[in-house]
């Protein structure tokens, strides 16, 4: 399971005046469902990744402790005009889901007897 993402901001290891535990770079990205949360990158593509590229935010489940937890990794730069689609796609469709969702209105209360109203 993958989520897109645009990065803001780059954060590695070997800039000037960073310290890190692990020497993994890191990235500050937004995503198409507004989203705004900072991942680990894989090592492998950290070197190539700067602000205002796509990217693929790996989310497959990986064993932790007897679960799966989300890998919760940047893995894939995606090509810019591929990138521009995706993100303009995703963004319709998150849109187009809250506009169903809100024009539903708000729910009535309802009166239960000894119990007050419930919404």
């Amino acid at each position: 399971m993958y989520h897109l993402a645009k990065v803001i901001e780059v954060i590695l290891p070997e800039e000037e005046g960073t310290k890190s535990a692990d020497n993994n770079g890191h990235a500050l990205v937004e995503t198409w469902d507004e989203n705004k949360i900072i991942f680990r990158v894989s090592p492998k593509i950290s070197a190539s990744l700067k602000p205002g590229d796509f990217v693929l935010i790996d989310f497959s489940p990986v064993p932790c402790g007897g679960s799966a937890v989300p890998r919760h990794e940047i893995t894939v730069i995606v090509k810019k005009s591929k990138g521009e689609k995706l993100w303009k796609s995703l963004v319709e469709y998150f849109h187009e889901k809250r506009r169903k969702r809100s024009s539903y209105g708000e729910v009535p209360a309802v009166q239960f007897p000894d119990h007050g109203m419930v919404r």
